[in-house]
Formats: C-alpha cells, structure tokens, sequence
C-alpha cells in the first residue's frame, strides 16, 4: 500500500495492496486483529510517509537544537498514532466480517467501506488530524479516474477503492474469478480512459488572469539566520523582475519571519509595490492582541488590504495539542507556536475573488470547499517545503493542489520557498512546474471561475451513505438475532 503512494513505485499496488490484510484478518479474533492493524497502520504511515524522519532528526533536530534520536522518537510516535486509527478500523473489521453469510453481499461490502471511509475522516479530524497517504492519493496523475471526485471527494474515492479491495479478496476466496476478471478490466480500463481523457477536454475559457510567482530558493534555516533587510532585498528581486508581467505576485508562506508592520521594511515595501504598479500576498507571522499567526497579507501600495490567518496549524510544530497529553513533545517547536486564525478570507483583486491556503492546509478538502462557498473563483496555496529533502515528500503535497482542484474545478496554484512551485488546471493536470532549488520567477496564466461542484454543494455525502449502510447491516443482524436465524 505504502509503495503506491505519490513520488513512490506506483499507483497500481493501490488497487490491490490491502488483500493481504484481509487474508491476515481472516481468523484472527477482535483483539489480535486490532493489534495486527495497528501494526498494519504503523508500518503504512512509516513508510509512506518516510521523509519525514529525516526531516525530524536532520533539519528540524538542528534548527531546534536537541538530539537526533528525539526527531526518531518523535517519528515513531506519529506512526504509532495514525496506525491506531487502522487498527480500530481492524477492530470493527472482524466484528462483522464473521456475519458476512447473514446480510447481502453488496450490502456487506457498503459496511465494510463505510467502517474504513469514517475512520479516515477521524484520521483527519481534530489537532492532530493528518490526511495524507489516503488511499485516493495514490491516483492524484490518473487525470480520467480522479474526475469523480468532484461529486464524491476523496473519501468517495477511497471508499471506491477500498470496495475494489474488497471484491477482489472476496472473488478469490469464494473462487468466483468472473468478478476477479470484471474487477481487473475496470481497474485497466479506468488506467486506458486517463491516458485518453485529457485529449477530450475543451481549450480554457473565460477572463484570464497573469498572476506572478516567486520561488526564491531560501530555506526557513537560512531565512532565520538572515536580516529583514537581506530577505526584502529577495522580496524586491521578484517585484522588479515581474514588474510590467502582472499586476499581483505570490510569495512563499514566511517570506518574512517577523511582523513587519510598523517598520521600515514595510514603509520601503509599500514604496516598492508603488515604483513597480504591484500588488503582493507575502507571509508573514502577523501580531494581534498579543497574539501570533501564521498569516498572507494582501499588501498594496496603500497598505495592508486585508489578511488571511492560517486556521489547520501543523501539529507539534506550530501548536502544541493535547498539551496534557503531549507535552513531552514541546521540542518539536518552531520559532513559536501560532493561534489558528479564524476568518475564511476572500481576496478581491481587478474583480477577482481567490483565497490563500497556508503549506498543510491543502490536505484538508473541507477548507478549499469552504473557500469556494465563500465565492473564491482561485485558489492559492504559500508553502515553505524547504525542510524536506526527499522529492517524495514534495509530490506528497503538491499532489494535494490536483485533488483540491478537482474537487472544486478551480485552477490551483502553488509557490514554496525552495519547491514545488507549480499551476493545476481544473481538472487536475499540472500546467506548468519549476524546478526545485532553484531561485525562480515567472508568470502563470489563470482562468477564475464560479463553478460550484457537487461535492461543493453536498459535501461528503459518501460519510451519511457508509453510515446509512452500517446501521442497516447492524438492524439486519439484530433482526435476526431477535428472531433467533
């Protein structure tokens, strides 16, 4: 499973991937399956997601100064927490599988993917909530397939993957290879119809936009140890080279690594902006009321229009949860931990409305969803991937921006401090990429829009149906029970 995840082998193993689970659960009683899923989570969250440790014990250990072996610890103890959610999946698993034979087959198989789809909404939800290595992530190039989730999501994906899984292991169990033969033309077929999709869709249309971006190839290491005068200096090298391209630049999330206003820096900003008819997003950790966040500002010659405060804070890094529980962990932090912002910001700009993620935010489809109620017609994304060295860990997240996209049928864009900075189009293919540590500025061109998608409009319907056919595999058995069948 893990090795199908983007920037790994490749996405076919997803399809298939979590047979051997079901065959390891086969006989296994409540308890041993639970402990055998939560082994099964923690190895998959491990390796999936294995750039990870290198970032603890390398570039966050030496930023803030405390042993490696903390950083190993630290990666440890997250897959130990998101592999828990698969073993409660594992738990309830072995519950119901064995009272397969007393509910309809199809109606068993809802229940199942329903069980696996409400956990990974609880993986994602709260503090400490993480998305990534969703099963649907693994599809993120397979333009044709991932088109559905515009209606259902990607836990409406996962929720199709995870039945494929389930057919599959099912058709090889009870020798029943004519579904096995179904299953593997679908899967193929939906592989054909990607290659072959992008040749049908129509040009882009609509009022287009040139928006500037600036990747300027500086690590949060080095951006600490430099002056607010040599990082504005950076900040002034993009605005010149973009002056007369566009009317609005994008820069990275903690361009600046101190609240600027009120200093000369901004006075010489907004003179900047002025001598070179631009306008600018740059983030920065903005100060109110005593309070830090982890802010965009839209600044113009005028002064600060508006701001956007980072609602979804990375966990140990920018906020503590639980601290009761994980306080242990207090080393993990940054320069400081953050207040989560609380507005939904809607940036208007030349009559266009976008909204601004911040770095992990763009794992989380409810935010861009929101954003898009909100009457975004664009959607951007300020990240500072610099901490990692792995390119994995770099697909990971920009493979965020093609499901967002999607989802939303909004053009998404990214800009990261050292990579990737690169533009989606609304159906999920990637327009255009820079390459990573390399000082770069260009221009993209975007097509804003008001289209509202299913998924827009209804959200993740597919958590209400799993729900639905849970209860009603449950009613059935009690019914039986009752009956004494």
């Amino acid at each position: 499973m893990a090795i199908s995840m983007p920037g790994m082998v490749s996405s076919i193993f997803v399809w298939f991937g979590l047979i051997p689970f079901f065959f390891a659960l086969r006989k296994a009683n409540p308890s041993k399956s639970f402990l055998m899923g939560w082994y099964f989570g923690t190895f998959y969250m491990a390796v999936s997601t294995y750039w990870l440790l290198p970032t603890l014990i390398k570039n966050i250990a030496l930023f803030n100064n405390f042993p490696p072996i903390f950083g190993g610890l630290a990666f440890v103890m997250f897959a130990l927490i998101e592999g828990l959610f698969f073993g409660i999946f594992a738990l309830f698993y072995s519950l119901i599988e064995k009272y397969r034979a007393q509910v309809p087959f199809i109606l068993h198989v809802l229940s199942l993917a329903g069980i696996y789809t409400l956990i990974e909404f609880l993986r994602g939800y709260g503090s400490i909530g993480f998305t990534g290595s969703r099963l649907s992530d693994a599809l993120y190039d397979q333009i044709g397939t991932i088109q559905i989730i515009s209606f259902v999501g990607t836990l409406g994906l996962t929720f199709l993957i995870f039945m494929a899984n389930y057919f599959i292991y099912r058709s090889i169990t009870d020798k029943k290879f004519k579904i096995l033969s179904t299953i593997s033309i679908i899967i193929v077929g939906s592989y054909i119809f990607s290659a072959i999709f992008p040749v049908f869709l129509p040009p882009y249309t609509g009022k287009k936009m040139t928006i500037g971006v600036v990747q300027p190839d500086v690590t949060v290491a080095q951006r600490y140890q430099m002056s607010s005068q040599k990082i504005f200096d950076d900040v002034k090298w993009g605005m010149k080279n973009l002056s007369g391209k566009t009317k609005l630049v994008f820069f990275p999330e903690g361009t600046f690594e101190e609240e600027i206003s009120n200093t000369s820096i901004y006075k010489d900003l907004l003179l900047s902006l002025k001598k070179y008819d631009l306008n600018a997003i740059i983030g920065y950790p903005s100060v109110k009321d005593g309070k830090i966040y982890n802010s965009a500002g839209f600044f113009t010659p005028d002064g600060i229009k508006s701001i956007y405060s980072k609602h979804i804070l990375v966990p140990f890094t920018e906020t503590l949860p639980y601290p009761q529980i994980f306080g242990i962990f207090g080393f993990l932090k940054l320069d400081q931990f953050f207040t989560p912002g609380k507005q939904f910001t809607v940036f208007s700009f030349d009559g266009v409305r976008f909204s601004t993620q911040i770095c992990f935010e763009s794992y989380f489809g409810w935010l861009s969803r929101k954003f898009t109620n909100e009457g975004a017609q664009f959607i951007f994304t300020i990240t500072d991937d610099s901490w990692f060295d792995q390119r994995t860990a770099l697909l990971q997240h920009f493979a965020q921006s093609t499901m967002r996209a999607v989802e939303n049928r909004k053009w998404m864009v990214q800009v990261a401090d050292t990579g990737i900075t690169g533009l989606v189009d609304p159906y999920g293919r990637i327009v255009r990429e820079l390459p990573a540590d390399k000082a770069e500025l260009t221009t993209f061109n975007v097509y804003p829009n008001d289209t509202k998608t299913f998924y827009d409009r209804f959200g993740d319907l597919v958590l209400w149906i799993s729900m639905g056919s849970i209860s009603l595999e449950f009613f059935i058995l009690i019914l039986k029970k009752s009956r004494g069948e």
